[in-house]
């Protein structure tokens, strides 16, 4: 069973949208095997004179290969996991809530060690310095609701149990005990517990507490089969985009499969994305019916549409990619130089380099 988090997240996303564009926010990995793709050669690029690169299309781009596996998501990602945690098991932990979700260990540190789901569904325990550590009676589950909170026999001293009566009722979601100079929090966030479990949590915890290691602290980190962001520099971007070094131009992870590049303010702002989406998710018939041109020796197939500048708007380039099933799409938009060529100059770049 879950229990109802009140807590209020708000999420603020920015979305560029083209006209009847069927890209979804979040680009997503596929697992089938592409179908082979066109090698499309690209004319070497000639550097400008002391080693610097030209702003726009005739930039010098990277001939480093990619591979071609991990570009459409068909390698695992590398999981990088913890330490155990150095005064709880994963077992005891993962027992303290009443779920059926899978809770992964994200943090371990000697003053925090951290399990879930994600970040409204979770397992805390914390040690702090008893001298200085939030009471108990301050560490609400809701800010508008003190807790009730109950004495417990053990473990350490001072032990108790919180319960939470914002929906009038009580709710057990924490426990906390002092030993030695240490204050000792158990936290259950957006999950079922009862005094049972945060009991036999605290207990293990007070068992283990005066034997465990020092440990440096760690999180679970995922590394992916290859970073987006990787496959061009930002000083190449940058470059290709006109950048100066006042636009401060750096890149990002877009979702689960792209990189998204940006620099300037305002009216001078430039961005660009490079994503990889399932096959159709934009209908590329409908992308020539308002004004794309198809591109020709681009992946299975490829359409390519530009809109320009309107009412302060510098315009944009867009370029998918269809090929087997997944589909690629690069757009660029504000003040750059020559939008098309630049976005197909790198989207050839790309598919030549696997």
């Amino acid at each position: 069973m879950n229990f109802r988090n009140t807590f209020i997240l708000t999420t603020l996303g920015a979305v560029l949208a083209l006209a009847a564009c069927g890209n979804s926010d979040t680009p997503e990995n596929a697992a089938d095997q592409p179908a082979a793709l066109p090698q499309q050669a690209e004319p070497a690029s000639t550097p400008a004179p002391g080693g610097a690169t030209e702003p726009g299309s005739s930039a010098a781009l990277p001939t480093t290969p990619l591979d071609r596996d991990a570009l459409f998501g068909l390698v695992s990602d590398t999981i990088m996991d913890t330490a155990p945690c150095p005064f709880l098991s994963d077992t005891t932990a993962v027992a303290t809530a009443d779920t059926d979700y899978e809770l992964v260990r994200r943090e371990v540190s000697n003053e925090q060690c951290r399990w879930s789901r994600n970040e409204g569904f979770s397992v805390i325990v914390s040690v702090d310095p008893a001298a200085t550590g939030t009471p108990l009676k301050d560490r609400a589950y809701n800010l508008d609701t003190p807790p009730v909170v109950k004495d417990q026999p053990g473990p350490g001293d001072a032990a108790a149990i919180l319960y939470d009566t914002a929906w009038e009722t009580e709710r057990p979601y924490a426990m906390g005990f002092e030993q030695g100079d240490k204050l000792v929090t158990v936290f259950v966030t957006g999950l079922e517990t009862d005094a049972a479990r945060l009991t036999a949590t605290a207990e293990e915890v007070a068992a283990k507490l005066p034997m465990a290691p020092t440990i440096d602290r760690q999180r679970r980190e995922i590394k992916p089969a290859l970073e987006f962001c990787d496959i061009w520099s930002d000083e190449t971007i940058g470059s290709l985009m006109g950048a100066t070094p006042d636009d401060g131009l750096s890149s990002s992870a877009y979702g689960k499969a792209g990189c998204k590049w940006r620099g300037g303010y305002g009216a001078s702002e430039k961005a660009m994305t490079l994503a990889r989406y399932q096959q159709g998710d934009t209908s590329l018939d409908r992308m020539l019916e308002i004004g794309g041109k198809a591109l020709s020796d681009l992946g299975d197939r490829s359409v390519i549409l530009t809109r320009g500048p309107s009412d302060g708007y510098a315009g944009d380039t867009s370029i998918w990619v269809d090929v087997g099933d997944h589909q690629f799409n690069l757009t660029l938009s504000g003040t750059v130089p020559d939008h098309a060529a630049v976005a197909e100059k790198l989207m050839r770049n790309l598919f030549s380099r696997i």
